[in-house]
């Protein structure tokens, strides 16, 4: 990898960095997307992940620590460690294929 490719990549994570930091003080407040199906199917906000058999509860649910789901500050860490373990297995997901190549 030349030192182009590497900058490109170091700017690449710097914006998810900067995204991360500003995205609990920018969201909007108003449920959209699948939160909004959600409500509008009736389906609780306070709905429990124990009631379904099999799947484990959230470690970040809604992009927060559990304990503190208001604290931006544990919002942004846990919008940071998601963008890392994301990085982190594209990274290694790209290195396996290109060393079967």
């Amino acid at each position: 990898m030349d030192k182009k490719d590497k900058t490109l990549i170091g700017i690449a994570v710097l914006i998810c960095v900067i995204i991360c930091v500003l995205s609990p003080y920018i969201a909007s407040g108003d449920p959209d997307g699948l939160e909004k199906s959600a409500e509008d199917s009736g389906l609780a906000e306070d709905f429990s992940v124990e009631e379904i058999k099999g799947i484990p509860e959230s470690i970040f649910p809604d992009y927060a620590f559990a304990n503190d789901p208001d604290n931006q500050v544990l919002q942004i860490v846990a919008l940071v460690i998601g963008v890392i373990v994301t990085l982190v297995v594209g990274f290694g997901v790209a290195y396996v294929v290109k060393s079967r190549n």
